[in-house]
């Protein structure tokens, strides 16, 4: 996370009922890049682990197979 993204709220330490504890973001949490680079890393290992997913399970339907 970026410095200086965060804008914490000062709350009294028995806040009303009414009132409650929140924190305000006035701006993004990520920058572009930072979100673009994110989602090419989740795309990928998803993608492996997909593929190693359906490499086992096709290994496996094949012995099954192997054995009759």
């Amino acid at each position: 996370m970026r410095p200086g993204v965060m804008h914490v709220v000062q709350v009294e330490a028995k806040p009303d009922g009414d009132r409650p504890r929140v924190e305000v973001v006035d701006e993004a949490l990520w920058s572009a890049t930072e979100l673009h680079s994110a989602v090419l890393a989740g795309a990928i290992t998803s993608g492996l682990v997909c593929a190693l997913a359906g490499f086992a399970v096709g290994f496996y339907l094949g012995l099954r197979e192997g054995e009759r």
